[in-house]
């Protein structure tokens, strides 16, 4: 963002230009454009007006205990990791709650290892898919189980009890326990919603019960309980549905939501008040009761045409959403330099309602970790991170490598329209390294390295031209702090 100051009506021929602050991001085009606006930024976030490594990943890791929660990095037994997912299941030898990660290996074989073990073990229960399962937690005869299931393979279900396949529980896209029933969407061209009461023994023929809506949006894709109700997402909807009369035995069923455009299923994520989604034109927040569609800055560049693998989590009151973005700026990042299906992640901050922009990391699915010891966020990954889970930090770096970061203003002509100008000076307090290049009209560019360092620094430059792309690039973590441009209007 840029600031002008000690500029008046009187003194027009020489100015400085302070960046004090980087947050404004506008989603217009350059000619609307002022020069306090932000025109690209990824891989930094804006800080008190500073920008500031954004958000990477390392090697996840875990305490060995819930009383020592020094965290250990250690590695799952993958060459390929395909899915993760976590669950607390209650062991009943023991009394206590114990907490598992599960993990779909190179074979499509689910593995699983209790958090706060010593070693880690990995189990192996033998028990392997044809395709990457959809799972969902359920209770069954008062034992917590993870169910999983495919359009190609049978439900199964994990617990302390080993595995065991439900014949009698359907194939589903999703699941989740609402009042005193299971709720799952049946795989199918046909998929319809069916339920099951406390008991696994409950679940027969008689238990379905089918969606009837007379408009035709699509097919039932997933389930949220959430507050009082269940919300049922369709390809291009959402339909609530409540319980009611004597034991909750009834239903009432109601379309709330009609969407243009179709759901992308794996954005759904449930955070507070709210449950977040994306679809080909952007991103939504819903409260049970209201749609609203969030004003991404960088909603242009959302590639809607080939985002078919889009992976979503709510983690620390943000919304993370990786998708394909085609930013065309000629660049390779990370990914971008071989074959990928996402190559950015947007979070998006519900408190703020900031936005940050990560790129060059291909992620394949979120898993939140969250017990009452800790919690986090983790990932999995395509490309050569493939048999990594990795957990969120701060430094801007992807296991121990530092991602490029980029902020771009517009073109900018400081007010002065038409008018030449020269850029004398440039001085910044960057506490990284950095560089910062100053593009002309002409297409002239010049470039200026600085240093890590607590103090100003100041650089002459020259440049000559009616308008100025600014851009701050760095590679290494640390903040970069408000520079301040020397500008002469010359004619």
């Amino acid at each position: 963002m840029f600031k002008k100051k000690n500029l008046t009506a009187k003194e027009t021929e020489k100015m400085t230009v302070r960046f004090s602050d980087f947050s404004s991001w506008e989603d217009i085009s350059d000619s609307k454009r002022k020069s306090t606006d932000t025109k690209e930024c990824y891989n930094f976030v804006i800080n008190r007006g500073d920008l500031e490594a954004g958000y990477g990943f390392k090697q996840l890791a875990l305490p060995n205990s819930t009383t020592d929660l020094t965290d250990y990095s250690f590695e799952v037994d993958a060459t390929e990791v395909f899915g993760i997912w976590m669950a607390p299941i209650y062991d009943s030898y023991s009394g206590q709650d114990k907490y598992y990660v599960f993990y779909l290996d190179e074979g499509k074989n689910v593995y699983f290892f209790n958090i706060f073990s010593s070693d880690k073990f990995m189990y192996d229960e033998d028990v392997q898919f044809n395709e990457i399962p959809y799972a969902a937690p359920f209770r069954i005869n008062g034992i917590d189980t993870l169910l999983f299931s495919s359009p190609s393979d049978q439900t199964v279900g994990l617990s302390t009890s080993g595995p065991q396949v439900y014949n009698n529980i359907p194939k589903f896209l999703s699941g989740c326990w609402h009042k005193n029933y299971f709720f799952l969407v049946t795989t199918g061209d046909q998929n319809g919603l069916v339920y099951s009461t406390e008991t696994i023994a409950n679940w027969n023929d008689n238990n379905k019960f089918d969606v009837e809506i007379p408009e035709v949006r699509g097919g039932l894709k997933a389930v949220i309980s959430f507050h009082d109700d269940l919300f049922i997402f369709r390809d291009y909807g959402i339909i609530k549905l409540s319980l009611y009369g004597s034991g909750e035995t009834k239903f009432d069923l109601q379309n709330v939501y009609y969407s243009a455009s179709y759901i992308y299923p794996s954005s759904i994520a449930k955070i507070g008040d709210y449950i977040m989604f994306a679809t080909q034109d952007g991103v939504y927040s819903f409260d049970g009761s209201n749609v609203k569609k969030v004003e991404l800055p960088f909603e242009k560049l959302l590639n809607s045409t080939r985002n078919t693998s889009v992976a979503a989590a709510c983690f620390e009151n943000k919304y993370f959403l990786a998708c394909k973005i085609d930013f065309d700026d000629g660049e390779e990042l990370g990914v971008e330099s071989g074959s990928f299906e996402n190559n950015a992640i947007i979070v998006y901050d519900l408190e703020n309602k900031a936005c940050t922009l990560m790129r060059g990391i291909d992620v394949r699915q979120f898993c939140v970790i969250n017990t009452p010891y800790l919690q986090k966020l983790c990932a999995i990954f395509r490309g050569d991170k493939k048999a990594k889970v990795g957990e969120l930090t701060c430094d801007g770096s992807f296991f121990g490598t530092q991602l490029k970061k980029v902020w771009r203003s517009p073109r900018t002509d400081f007010g002065f329209a038409g008018k030449l100008k020269r850029m004398m000076s440039v001085s910044v307090k960057p506490h990284t390294v950095c560089e910062i290049v100053i593009e002309t009209e002409e297409g002239e560019s010049i470039s200026i390295s600085c240093k890590d360092s607590e103090t100003t620094q100041r650089f002459l430059v020259n440049a000559l031209s009616k308008s100025f792309v600014i851009s701050i690039i760095s590679q290494s973590a640390g903040s970069i702090a408000c520079p301040e441009f020397e500008i002469k209007v010359v004619s």
